[in-house]
C-alpha cells in the first residue's frame, strides 16, 4: 500500500509579462500569487454562476467605478418615476432589494460597503459601518442602504440621522 499523497497542483503556462503583472498585483495587496489567483478564480466562478461572462462583468465594474466618481449613482429603477419620493418609499425600495439579496444568498454587508464607499456616505468602523447622508442625494442613498440592511436582516440603529449598521466579518 502506498501512502504517498498525490499533489492537487496543476501547472499552467502563461506569458512572462502576465506572470510579472500577477506578481506585482498580488504584492500590492500583500498576498501570495497563489492566494491572489485562488481569490480571482473564485470571484470569476461566482460571476459565471450568475450567467455573466467574467471579463465583461469586470469591465462593467470598472465603468461603474468611473461613473460613480463622476457623481453617477445606482438607484432602484422604481424610484426613477418617483424621484421626489418620501423617505418611506425610498426605504421600502431598499428593503425589497435587501430581501432579494438575502434570498439569493448574496453578501449583503459587501453590497452595503460597495454602495456606501462608492457614493461616499459610509464610514467603516470595526464591526459596523456608519451611514451619513448629507444633502438630499446623500439622504436618499443613506435610506436605500438602510433599507437594504433592514431587508437583509442586519442590525440597524438610527439616531439623529446617523445610521449604524452592524456588519458581520467573515
Amino acid at each position: 500500500m502506498s501512502f504517498v499523497k498525490r499533489s492537487k497542483r496543476k501547472t499552467v503556462t502563461i506569458d512572462r509579462t502576465v506572470a510579472d503583472t500577477i506578481k506585482e498585483i498580488s504584492m500590492r495587496h500583500g498576498v501570495t500569487i497563489n492566494n491572489y489567483m485562488k481569490s480571482l478564480i473564485e470571484a470569476v466562478k461566482e460571476l459565471e454562476d450568475l450567467g455573466l461572462y467574467a471579463p465583461t462583468a469586470i469591465k462593467d465594474i470598472k465603468n461603474i467605478a468611473i461613473l460613480s466618481r463622476l457623481g453617477m449613482a445606482m438607484i432602484p429603477t422604481e424610484l426613477l418615476n418617483h424621484i421626489d419620493s418620501d423617505g418611506d418609499t425610498i426605504l421600502s425600495s431598499g428593503i425589497r432589494i435587501g430581501r432579494a439579496l438575502k434570498e439569493i444568498k448574496a453578501d449583503i454587508a459587501k453590497a452595503i460597503e460597495f454602495l456606501g464607499t462608492q457614493y461616499k456616505v459610509l464610514i467603516p468602523i470595526e464591526d459596523r459601518v456608519i451611514v451619513v447622508g448629507t444633502g438630499k442625494s446623500g439622504a436618499i442613498l443613506a435610506n436605500i442602504i438602510k433599507g437594504i440592511a433592514s431587508g437583509g436582516g442586519l442590525e440597524i440603529s438610527d439616531e439623529g440621522g446617523i445610521i449604524t449598521i452592524k456588519i458581520e466579518k467573515k
